[in-house]
C-alpha cells in the first residue's frame, strides 16, 4: 500500500447539538471512500497520524478532535460531558462530512471506540456508517477491568477511578513522568519516538476536560447502545493493554451483533493507533473495499 504523504488539510468548524464547536480536518480526494476517526481520552486527532500515513491516499479521511480536546470547544459545565455527548459529536461530524447516500467506515480508539458505541442507536450512526473498527475500546466495568495498578481488586478499581477522574496536572515532561505513562499506556517495546509523541499529547491535554472525561469513563455503561450497531464490526486488542485489557474486546464482540471474533495483538499496549498503525491501516483498507467502495 502506498504511504499518504500528510499535505495540507481542509480544516472545518462543526456544530455540534448543544452549540459546541468541534475541529475537523479532511484529507484526500473529494470522491474518495470516506473514513472517520474517532480519538481517544486525553490525546486529539493527531494521535491517528501514523495510521493515516499507512492508510491508501485514494481515501478521503476525516479527523476530528472530542469536545474538550485538541483544538475543539471546551464545554462549559459538566452537563456537557457524557457519552450521548459523543454520540451527538460523531453524528454531526457524519452529517457535515459523509456526502449524501454515501456511507462511511468509522474507526475508534478507546474513547473514541465508546463514542462510536455510543452512537449505536440513532438513525445519522445507521445512515451514514457501512462498517466499524474498534481498537482499545470497552464498553462497560472499566475501572473494574484496568490492570494499571497492580493491587487486589477492590483497591486496584478505586486507584483506577482517582487516575482517571484527577484534574491535577501531570507535572513536568521528564524521564520518570514519561516511564510512567509509558508503563501505563503501552507496551513494554514500545518505539521511544511513539511514547514521547503519546506524552506530548497527553500533557497538553487541559486538565479539567480530562478529569471530566475520566468520570464519565469510570462510570461507562453503554452495552444497550453498542448491541444496536448492526454494521460489520471489527474489533483489536492489545495483549499488553492495561487500561482496556482484552477482556473488553471478547465483551463488546459479545454485544454488538455484526461483531467478527476479535484479533489480539501480541506485545501492544493500549495506544494501538500509535503502536501497531500498519495493521489498523490495513484493517480499515480490508472495511472499505468490502463494505463502503462496493
Amino acid at each position: 500500500m502506498a504511504t499518504r504523504h500528510l499535505g495540507p488539510a481542509d480544516d472545518l468548524q462543526v456544530r455540534s447539538d448543544d452549540g459546541t464547536l468541534l475541529h475537523v480536518e479532511v484529507r484526500g480526494p473529494e470522491d474518495g471512500p470516506t473514513v472517520v476517526l474517532s480519538h481517544c481520552w486525553a490525546t486529539s486527532l493527531a494521535s491517528w497520524g501514523p495510521v493515516v500515513r499507512e492508510l491508501d491516499p485514494n481515501l478521503r479521511v476525516v479527523l476530528y478532535d472530542q469536545r474538550g480536546h485538541g483544538r475543539s470547544q471546551q464545554p462549559l459545565t459538566e452537563a456537557g460531558y457524557g457519552p450521548h455527548k459523543l454520540a451527538d459529536d460523531l453524528c454531526a461530524v457524519l452529517e457535515a462530512t459523509v456526502p449524501e447516500g454515501r456511507k462511511a467506515v468509522v474507526a475508534g480508539h478507546s474513547m473514541g471506540g465508546m463514542t462510536i458505541m455510543a452512537s449505536g442507536g440513532r438513525n445519522t450512526f445507521h445512515d451514514k456508517i457501512g462498517a466499524v473498527l474498534l481498537t482499545n475500546t470497552g464498553s462497560v466495568e472499566l475501572p473494574q477491568r484496568s490492570t494499571v495498578f497492580p493491587l487486589p481488586s477492590p483497591f486496584a478499581a478505586l486507584a483506577t477511578k482517582g487516575f482517571l477522574q484527577a484534574p491535577l496536572p501531570l507535572g513536568p515532561r521528564n524521564a520518570a513522568t514519561t516511564a510512567a505513562l509509558k508503563y501505563i499506556t503501552m507496551g513494554r517495546d514500545a518505539d521511544p519516538r511513539t511514547v514521547n509523541l503519546c506524552v506530548r499529547m497527553v500533557h497538553e491535554c487541559n486538565g479539567i476536560a480530562r478529569g471530566r472525561w475520566g468520570a464519565v469513563l469510570n462510570h461507562l455503561d453503554i452495552d444497550r447502545d453498542a448491541a444496536r450497531i448492526t454494521a460489520p464490526t471489527v474489533i483489536v486488542a492489545g495483549s499488553e493493554d492495561k487500561m482496556t485489557p482484552p477482556w473488553h474486546a471478547h465483551h463488546t464482540a459479545s454485544v454488538i451483533p455484526g461483531a467478527d471474533r476479535p484479533v489480539e495483538i501480541g506485545g501492544v499496549g493500549h495506544m494501538g493507533p500509535l503502536e501497531m498503525p500498519g495493521f489498523l491501516a490495513e484493517q480499515v483498507g480490508k472495511l472499505v473495499n468490502e463494505h463502503v467502495t462496493a
